[in-house]
């Protein structure tokens, strides 16, 4: 390739303004010919004929051969030599001022920086030109160019920001009598919604995605994840009842896609295991031999994890196998997503824990912290492209008011003054509103605490005070009197101390996750480890205030019963939302607990009392087995 471009070289005047357009062209038209006979070497050159004879122009012409050649590196996966070019087309396009020319080649970068991995330069092109596009009015490019910021959105866990953005360009989409786009539009948005974690929204997506295809496997694979769904909402007869009809479908019986036949084969053999079918190993296990065959990571990983938790909810041993070969499989295409779901079931299934439950946590923080980083990458990005545009906004309205009467600007000033006075005593007026409803919310969390608090010291403090005057009066002032004397004062002091600590000022709202991983990080310590899972993933500004301190204080008095009574090495708690309710999940591998040990004291009673308050519920796990386990119930 290189002997041929350098003889090409000799041969080929550089920049000949004689060449004539019509040559162009037909260079042009022939380097697609080859690009689809899949001659892409020989496309390349005779793409690189046309570029030397009109490099020195500006014209159409370079921009259509220039954006012609990235298209062709993109093709032969030379990303390093499409992102040169495609730097070089917006150059071009921002000399010549060209707006549509300049978000076309931002669009173009997006995605190649996007096929090389590079996700920040990526998402910051991607943006970009979809804002540009929407600057200049052009419905039709927002809508198809907001796929590819869709897809690295979702590609870097923004799943919110992606179903935003999603959602957003139906809007821009002009031809809405294009059913088949609009229900492949609303599949994504259901994906995108199903990542979240919002399944009744996902459904809705869903159904809307059906009605409006008509195409065959669209209809198939839109059931398929609705069945998945389903699943999630432990609805399994219904999905089982889904993947059975597309079982029967000529379509899956004559279909030589093993990818389609073994996705929903191994879609319904899950449902099968779930209620309790005794054959559903069989098919599972035939839904991995398929997926053998074509060997690909991330289908193979769908397939273990199946098994896994099929054997895993029949206390079977070769569930620990079958969740470390996903583990294995998806380190191998790097998702750590499907690494922690693996990692789950080792936790729940293996017998040593301990060293799953760490690679749990520490993947978790992990994938917190780059997708947070992520998402404030955005967000500043956003912010950058709007005060720009802004800027640009204030340069022409100066320029406007410098052109206005004197009376015109006199008259917009004394409006824009007195809509800024109404605006500040507006918000001036909501500040002492809000204020004061913030101080009787304190005043009513403080009687509360107070009453807790004299509650404590009476039944706590008195007693002892109690038994050390009885002392006092039963004995003399002696040397070994006055030790004792200290020491009791001082167990005093702590207690009164520990009191004052535990009715302390709960953070809640938006920072409660914080707060909550703070409580646990305090009970952990060299003898006692606690893990904890799903505490920055539940949506904690969907939960009252009064729900969020209620918990707080019952998972503080189940560490605190724990640490004077378990003898526990490791402690694992794992929140989830479960349809419109929050679970907690409280399990250890202590000395376990009785029937009649959880009928009385007064930490049962407090955490009883706060459960009922917010209409929850706490069930206690006695099946064989050390430890202690317990389930928390709160409606949202």
């Amino acid at each position: 390739m290189i002997t041929l471009q350098i003889s090409c070289e000799k041969e080929i005047k550089h920049g000949d303004p004689q060449v004539s357009i019509s040559y162009i062209d037909s260079l042009h038209e022939q380097a697609y010919q080859l690009k689809d006979s899949s001659k892409i070497d020989a496309a390349l050159h005779t793409n690189y004929r046309a570029l030397r004879l009109i490099e020195n122009r500006s014209d159409s012409a370079l921009t259509k051969i220039l954006r012609q050649r990235i298209v062709l590196f993109g093709n032969k996966r030379s990303l390093d030599s499409a992102l040169i070019y495609a730097n070089k087309l917006f150059s071009l396009y921002q000399k010549s001022k060209d707006s549509f020319g300049m978000a076309d080649a931002m669009y173009l970068k997006g995605f190649y920086f996007n096929k090389s991995n590079q996700k920040d330069s990526a998402l910051i092109n991607a943006y970009q030109s979809v804002e540009l596009y929407k600057q200049l009015k052009d419905s039709s490019k927002v809508y198809s160019r907001a796929k590819l910021l869709t897809l690295i959105l979702q590609t870097l866990g923004n799943y919110e920001e992606a179903e935003l953005t999603a959602v957003e360009s139906l809007t821009f989409l002009t031809d809405k009598s294009d059913k088949e786009e609009l229900s492949r539009t609303y599949n994504y948005i259901a994906i995108l919604t199903k990542s979240r974690g919002n399944f009744n929204e996902a459904l809705y997506w869903y159904e809307k995605a059906l009605e409006l295809t008509t195409d065959k496997h669209h209809r198939n694979n839109i059931r398929n994840n609705i069945a998945l769904v389903q699943i999630e909402l432990q609805n399994f007869k219904i999905a089982f009842d889904i993947l059975s009809d597309l079982r029967a479908d000529s379509i899956h019986d004559f279909s030589k896609d093993l990818r389609y036949k073994s996705r929903i084969l191994n879609n319904w053999a899950f449902a099968k295991s779930k209620l309790g079918h005794t054959d559903a190993e069989s098919y599972l296990l035939q839904a991995l031999a398929m997926r053998k065959q074509n060997n690909i990571a991330y289908r193979l990983n769908g397939s273990y994890i199946r098994l896994a938790e099929h054997y895993a909810d029949r206390l079977d041993p070769k569930a620990v196998n079958m969740a470390k070969l996903a583990y294995q499989t998806a380190k191998t295409y790097n998702n750590p997503d499907d690494q922690l779901a693996a990692l789950s079931i080792l936790i729940e299934t293996a017998k040593e824990p301990r060293e799953y439950a760490i690679l749990y946590r520490d993947l978790s923080d992990s994938i917190y912290r780059v997708r947070q980083g992520s998402k404030n990458h955005y967000a500043k990005i956003k912010y950058d492209v709007e005060y720009n545009r802004q800027e640009n906004k204030n340069l022409k309205a100066n320029a406007l008011i410098q052109e206005l009467q004197v009376s015109k600007a006199q008259s917009r000033n004394f409006y824009l003054i007195l809509i800024f006075i109404f605006t500040v005593t507006g918000f001036y007026l909501l500040y002492r509103g809000l204020k004061r409803k913030h101080l009787q919310e304190k005043e009513i969390a403080a009687y509360q605490a107070e009453l807790y608090i004299s509650k404590k010291v009476h039944d706590e403090i008195a007693n002892d005070v109690f038994n050390l005057l009885t002392r006092t009066q039963n004995d003399a002032l002696n040397t070994p009197f006055k030790s004792f004397l200290l020491s009791a004062i001082d167990n005093l002091y702590r207690k009164t101390r520990n009191i004052a600590r535990d009715f302390s000022d709960i953070p809640v709202g938006i920072e409660f996750k914080d707060t909550l991983a703070d409580l646990l990080s305090n009970y952990s310590n060299k003898d006692t480890q606690i893990l904890n899972k799903g505490v920055k993933d539940i949506p904690w500004e969907n939960i009252s205030e009064d729900k969020q301190r209620a918990l707080y204080r019952i998972l503080q008095e189940l560490l605190i019963n724990m640490k004077k009574h378990s003898q526990a090495s490791l402690i694992m708690i794992n929140l989830k939302m479960e349809g419109t309710c929050l679970t907690v999940r409280y399990s250890d591998n202590g000395i376990g607990t009785t029937k009649e040990s959880l009928t009385s004291g007064h930490g049962i009673k407090n955490m009883q009392q706060r459960l009922k308050t917010v209409k929850g519920e706490i069930n206690y796990d006695h099946s064989e087995g050390p430890g202690t386990k317990a389930t928390i119930t709160i409606p949202i």
